[in-house]
């Protein structure tokens, strides 16, 4: 189990508050927080696509975006990360990924890629047990329905929030500078996806504190599967958008629960690959299911996603009581 911070915790429900307190009180509220590109990895997947890793690049996804996430702390907070969760080559950062993808971490297999619920403790086991940082937390959202889809590793921690993620987690996690890997389940074909969160720019223009689909917000992100904005290995990272609103839709298993989530909308990559051969994802639908997060070790900060997290869990809980 983590180590649990209570007053950290405490501080987690007003973030949320405060957002859909102000989103309520004016005729139109703007909510934009986007981190530099060019702090994360660019860590391709396919880097992993050989028989020396099993062939398990194409099912890499939730891994390689944790890297790519990683060195984006490494580079926000040097002082305290240093260069140590994954190095500074491209080189460095495929070993970093060799040790998540194995069992004691990750068990990314090559054929049904990670279980979400894996990926809190894995990281949980890489930044705190393995390398000390004790400084930092584990915080996300992930429902019920997808950690029981496949059996954990141990009982869920008292930072994940048994929740879809929402929009406030998002914007709370970017303004605290942390390092979020989101997972999504695609809406038409079965299999699912993870990238890197990197922005959020919407405005609520009737303020009713729900993402509508004619607002045309746009999520920021750097997908694994098209990292990089030039040539591996020295290209830089770049961030896929794609547009995001807020859906309802019901639960497969009990048709008088119906979910509120975020769907986002995208073109994946398009092209050749640069570890493989030519790939065409197309237009991509899917609906955010886990959002999981690394804190930067700083008051501030940690207080900011805190209140993010525990918020929603009493604005879930009052959405349920009425």
């Amino acid at each position: 189990m983590f180590p649990t911070n209570q007053r950290k915790t405490l501080l987690l429900l007003g973030f949320s508050a405060l957002v859909l307190l102000a989103s309520s009180s004016k005729g139109q509220s703007i909510y934009r927080a986007v981190q530099d590109a060019s702090s994360f990895g660019w860590l391709d997947q396919f880097s992993l696509n050989s028989a020396a890793y099993n062939y398990v690049g194409p099912q890499a996804c939730v891994p390689t975006s944790s890297v790519n996430v990683m060195t984006y702390l490494q580079n926000v907070a040097p002082s305290y990360f240093g260069t140590s969760l994954t190095g500074s080559t491209y080189g460095d950062w495929i070993s970093a990924d060799t040790t998540l993808i194995s069992p004691p971490y990750m068990n990314t297999s090559p054929t049904t890629g990670t279980a979400f619920n894996r990926l809190p403790f894995a990281l949980n086991e890489y930044v705190v047990q393995d390398y000390g940082f004790t400084g930092v937390q584990i915080l996300g959202m992930i429902p019920d329905s997808v950690w029981t889809a496949s059996p954990a590793p141990e009982p869920r921690p008292s930072t994940i929030v048994d929740s879809l993620p929402t929009w406030s987690y998002l914007f709370g996690a970017l303004n605290a500078n942390s390092g979020t890997v989101l997972g999504m389940t695609y809406s038409s074909f079965s299999g699912g996806h993870a990238v890197s969160l990197g922005g959020f720019d919407w405005t609520d223009l009737n303020a009713n504190s729900r993402i509508d689909y004619d607002e045309a917000a746009v999520l920021s992100f750097v997908d694994p599967l098209d990292p990089t904005r030039g040539a591996d290995p020295i290209g830089g990272a770049k961030f896929t958008t794609g547009r995001i609103w807020e859906d309802q839709v019901p639960n497969p298993t009990n048709p008088f629960v119906v979910y509120n989530t975020l769907v986002l909308q995208y073109d994946q990559y398009q092209g050749s690959a640069l570890w493989g051969s030519p790939a065409d994802y197309g237009s991509t639908t899917a609906y955010l299911t886990t959002a999981v997060s690394i804190t930067v070790p700083e008051p501030s900060s940690c207080a900011l996603l805190a209140l993010g997290t525990l918020g929603l869990l009493l604005f879930f809980r009052r959405k349920i009581a009425a």
